[in-house]
């Protein structure tokens, strides 16, 4: 048996995560790495039951569902580095009693890390965890090799420990889940495992693995339980996956010969986008100025001194932007130099929006005027500068879009400029829509997958610059989730109706004295009358060129009303950012409409912001959560080019482990995916989600909107260069 001294183990504990990041930060990639042909029943790039050393390309995002006598598994499977892959769980394993069920509902949490990529004769090799977070019931841990051994035919081999060894890790009764099972890595001794796969043809592979899962369970109170009907007659388990399309897959598997599953994948890339050139119309060539010879009164300037020639060119220029989904907010001119505001209402990249009025502006604009500086805006306040010169822009146009990157300037905007002259009619204006909305509700214990679909009508009356007043009206029409109360301590998936809780104060609050600020969300649920989601009057200031406030008052969310006010440093062309927020907030009455409970909160944060290379944003928040703990979150979102932003956080409080719950500790992974992504027409619309473990008290967050950092950084440096690429478009 092989064993591991607790000293190792705490090393290997504290080194790996470590060596995930940093590896993945700091290396170069030469070639593309061992792409997975299938997934394998627990999400990762594999075999049925076994993991390999391949990846997916960077940045899929992909889901799998498998079914059989075992379990049923949904996973979510983020390929978050070039070697780093990441899978979030949910099973409902069978043959567990749990209660009155014969099953249990588990979370769980995977990483695994490509060390190497094949190379000659060299294979890839992979070092993983699985279920490391979770309650431990598939917990293990693996090192594997795999090699392509001819064009078709790719052999993997690795060490397992765990479940991955068939030992099985006693399951603490006592422990609510949610942290690292530090001390069972690599413990237990390890057996070797393998698989084999055949790429028959584009469509159709087949797989043969040796796997030593036992699917048993055992508890700390000495029960053991199987898991499924059956117990595996061999460790051979056989499968065959045919893909349909470049994104989705089908399975049929065997496990041990006597048990039989199914499974259907996709695999979502950003980088390979329905309709990867948009379907956008086309923008407005470059004009090139005329010779002075033949404009002479035009390279003068003189045009400069006649009163009416601004408001000709501004509503001119304002019309053609206008046609671009961009506003025309206002403009300083003189006979060298233009400056414009302009607010993006259309396209997903800011640089695409400054390309096109970068054209628009050579068309517009007297040939006497060489430097444009197109200032870009978010609720009427300027967030940065882009100063390019006019020669630069006709020379550069059939170019790639860096040299005219690196021919820019970004700068913080003047606070007032001279001759800065508003367009009219742009305030008050009034916008509208309805438009259906969907609701869905994943990795729930209880419930599974559930769903609200109704209409929703929004509208923003924008009074003048900065000052805006915004509301929503909401109507269910079907959908399977049903006000209801929490649970009911000690009774396993019972809760409390709508009316015991309603009836008794003390039950806002949890046995262990935790408000109940999130654990009765479903009481804001399935409400069949109109309810208003929001109602709020925001108001957006700069008072400095590098300080950003806002003060939001009203219904903040469904749950929550009151007043929330937030400060923003973030120079923009700095990778830094700090903010703070305090929130005095009362808790809304279910029906969602204009009356309030009694529990009510004074809470907030100070945040620190990074943004690094290659799209990831780092932030930090420190300070008090809705419930009155008081603790941290630190996320890390990655965002693609093209607009993609998949992240994850964690939160921990001082909130005990029992005060908190199952789990531990706040925790889940966030998801936002442009419309135009999928659509292939300009949008800033997005499809948005956060998958949590749990919903609980602790660490709980206020959701309001229009924070300061999400809108403004969208023009400013990193994010702009990011998406450079889209200047030309």
């Amino acid at each position: 048996m092989m064993r591991r001294s607790q000293l190792i183990r705490r090393l290997l504990a504290t080194t790996l995560p470590a060596a995930l990041v940093v590896g993945s930060a700091t290396s170069t990639a030469v070639a593309d790495p061992m792409l997975a042909r299938n997934m394998s029943s627990f999400g990762m790039p594999g075999g049925i039951d076994t993991p390999t050393a391949e990846t997916l390309p960077d940045g899929t995002l992909g889901g799998t569902l498998s079914y059989s006598d075992f379990a049923r598994r949904a996973n979510v499977t983020f390929q978050a580095m070039p070697g780093l892959t990441t899978v979030l769980r949910y099973s409902r394993i069978e043959g567990i009693p749990d209660g009155d069920d014969d099953y249990i509902s588990d979370r769980s949490f995977d990483l695994q890390y490509q060390i190497v990529d094949e190379q000659g004769w060299r294979p890839a090799v992979a070092v993983g965890l699985r279920d490391f977070l979770g309650t431990g019931v598939y917990s293990g841990e693996y090192i594997v090799a795999t090699k392509n051994i001819t064009p078709t035919i790719r052999a993997s081999a690795g060490l397992g420990w765990g479940t991955l060894a068939g030992k099985n890790r006693v399951i603490d009764t006592q422990d609510t889940g949610g942290k690292p099972n530090v001390d069972d890595w690599f413990s237990g001794g390890a057996k070797p495992f393998g698989s084999i796969s055949w790429q028959v043809n584009d469509k159709l592979s087949l797989v043969a693995e040796y796997s030593n899962d036992n699917y048993l369970a055992s508890y700390s109170d000495g029960r053991t339980y199987r898991q499924g009907d059956t117990e595996p007659d061999s460790n051979i388990n056989l499968a065959a996956y045919y893909r349909l399309g470049r994104a989705y897959e089908v399975g049929v598997y065997t496990i041990g010969g006597e048990t039989f599953g199914a499974q259907f994948s996709v695999a979502l890339n950003p980088r390979e986008a329905p309709y990867p050139s948009g379907l956008e119309k086309a923008p407005a060539p470059v004009r090139p100025r005329p010779s002075p010879a033949a404009d002479p009164e035009g390279w003068s300037g003189s045009w400069s001194q006649d009163p009416t020639a601004q408001p000709a060119i501004q509503k001119a220029l304002g019309d053609a932007l206008a046609d671009e989904g961009q506003i025309l907010e206002s403009m300083a001119l003189s006979s060298r130099r233009a400056e414009v505001r302009i607010r993006n209402q259309r396209y997903v990249n800011q640089s695409e929006a400054i390309g096109r009025t970068a054209r628009l502006m050579t068309r517009a604009l007297p040939p006497s005027v060489e430097t444009f500086v197109i200032t870009s805006t978010a609720d009427g306040i300027p967030t940065s500068s882009v100063t390019l010169s006019r020669s630069d822009v006709e020379r550069l146009e059939n170019t790639e879009a860096g040299r005219i990157a690196a021919a820019s300037t970004i700068s913080d905007p003047e606070l007032r400029p001279v001759g800065l002259v508003r367009s009219e009619d742009i305030y008050p204006r009034f916008r509208w829509a309805i438009k259906p909305y969907l609701d869905l509700g994943v990795f729930s214990a209880a419930d599974g997958l559930t769903h609200e679909v109704g209409a929703e009508a929004r509208a923003t009356y924008e009074i003048s610059p900065g000052l805006e007043l915004t509301g929503a009206l909401r109507q269910r029409v079907f959908g399977d989730v049903f006000q209801r109360g929490p649970g009911i301590p000690g009774q396993n998936r019972e809760y409390y109706t709508p009316e015991e809780y309603l009836a008794d104060p003390s039950l806002e609050t949890t046995p262990e004295g935790v408000p109940r600020v999130r654990s009765d969300t479903r009481m804001y649920t399935g409400n069949h009358d109109p309810v208003i989601p929001e109602l709020t009057l925001a108001w957006y200031t700069k008072p400095t060129e590098n300080v950003y406030t806002r003060v939001t008052a009203g219904l903040l969310e469904r749950a929550y009303g009151g007043v929330s006010a937030e400060v923003l440093w973030k120079p923009a062309a700095s990778p830094f950012g700090f903010g703070a927020e305090i929130n005095r907030v009362r808790k809304r009455d279910f029906d969602q409409l204009f009356s309030f409970r009694d529990y009510e909160v004074t809470m907030g944060h100070v945040s620190a912001y990074y943004e690094f290379a290659q799209g990831f944003t780092a932030q930090v928040d420190v300070g008090k959560y809705l419930a009155g703990d008081k603790g941290a979150t630190v996320s890390l979102t990655r965002e693609f080019a093209n607009g993609w932003q998949i992240g994850a956080y964690a939160t921990k409080t001082d909130l005990s482990d029992e005060e908190f719950g199952e789990g531990s500790f706040d925790k889940g992974i966030s998801l936002s995916i442009p419309l135009a992504w999928a659509t292939g027409q300009p949008s800033r619309e997005r499809v948005q989600t956060t998958l949590r473990s749990l919903s609980r008290d602790g660490g709980a967050q206020l959701n309001v909107n229009g924070r300061l950092y999400d809108r403004v950084r969208d023009s400013q440096s990193v994010k702009l260069y990011q998406g450079w690429g889209r200047f030309w478009r």
